[in-house]
């Protein structure tokens, strides 16, 4: 009876299952990653570091004038202090409107005076993201992360901390959270007129959350301690991509035939030596290379691994029926250490 009853439970439980999409195909609107140039900001030196995102979804070429707008929210931290960030807590939110309303006065602040900042906004047509807008000309701040003057020297954050520390090597991390939405800037800003537009576009962000596709993603960015052991860290260069033995194009359509095609990755330049640390900012061993991680992502088709590593490549599988409709693969390369780059490769699968 017992068994009877256990396989009649695993039953309704696998008819119950959800099917759900694999994370790289492209169905809906998509923050596929965010690259913050440079990937370390140097508080003693470059203070700012600007960020861009990637953003896709699978009616790029049925509707290219499809506008897409991010708007970019930022914590600093504040070494030394364990309280949670409260841009982690509002991650973790189904619905963000509430406080999106609360904290739109706040985004006019001068940076580092409130807790979330407004860090910029940027629109997406068709896949690929720049300055946002509006009607009238005026062009919108451009996303980024900037740390304070404050922050550096002998009166600075870091200073205060005691000399062992492990933020001193270790630095800390800003975290942003971008919110991508199926609207225009005009859109956002529409109601506002007031003196500030960045309270405007987050006011008309928390009022169109819920009636639009919307989608909000994290980025973190790292902020260098003034004991670190390493050069400041650099972004990969864009990679390429190969499919089979062709070399998809940056700038036009390639044509492939539909199957399994092998699909690997062509770095653009090699992996960074570091030194691996512990919690306290101890070094572990001596130097080590980066070791480059994969995403691919694609709008047909099936793809068999998520992530690759190095120069192993990946099976994409289109069949017959994508003949004839454009599809986009894309390859994004992360250090593990923060450093992000991409490549957007347009196909023509024919017969």
């Amino acid at each position: 009876m017992n068994r009877t009853i256990t396989l009649l439970l695993a039953a309704a439980l696998a008819a119950c299952t959800p099917d759900f999409d694999p994370a790289s195909r492209i169905e809906k609107l998509r923050v596929l990653a965010i690259k913050a140039e440079p990937p370390e900001i140097d508080p003693a030196g470059v203070q700012t570091a600007a960020l861009t995102s990637l953003v896709l979804r699978a009616d790029f070429a049925q509707d290219p004038s499809r506008t897409t707008t991010v708007v970019h929210l930022a914590c600093l931290p504040v070494p030394g202090d364990p309280s949670p960030s409260p841009c982690v807590q509002l991650a973790g939110l189904r619905d963000p409107t509430a406080f999106l309303a609360e904290a739109a006065p706040a985004a006019c602040a001068a940076p580092g005076t409130a807790p979330i900042a407004f860090a910029g906004t940027e629109t997406c047509v068709g896949g690929d993201c720049g300055p946002a807008t509006l009607a009238g000309g005026a062009t919108l701040k451009r996303p980024e992360v900037s740390v304070p003057a404050a922050w550096a020297g002998p009166e600075g954050v870091f200073a205060a901390l005691p000399p062992t520390a492990p933020e001193l090597v270790l630095g800390a991390q800003a975290i942003v959270l971008a919110f991508a939405l199926d609207a225009t800037p005009d859109e956002l800003a529409a109601g506002g007129g007031g003196p500030c537009v960045a309270a405007d576009l987050v006011s008309g962000l928390a009022g169109l959350w819920a009636t639009r596709e919307h989608v909000l993603s994290t980025k973190r960015v790292q902020i260098r301690g003034p004991d670190a052991y390493d050069p400041p860290n650099q972004n990969p260069a864009e990679p390429g991509i190969r499919a089979g033995t062709t070399s998809l194009d940056p700038d036009a359509v390639t044509t492939l035939a539909p199957g399994e095609i092998s699909l690997a990755p062509v770095p653009g330049g090699e992996p960074e030596l570091y030194t691996k640390l512990d919690a306290a900012g101890l070094p572990l061993e001596g130097e080590a290379r980066e070791e480059w991680v994969y995403s691919w992502f694609s709008t047909a088709g099936e793809l068999d691994a998520t992530h690759t590593r190095g120069t192993e490549a990946d099976a994409w599988t289109v069949g017959a029926t994508a003949a004839g409709t454009p599809a986009r693969v894309v390859a994004v390369v992360r250090d593990l250490r923060g450093g992000t780059a991409w490549a957007v490769r347009d196909v023509a699968v024919a017969p």
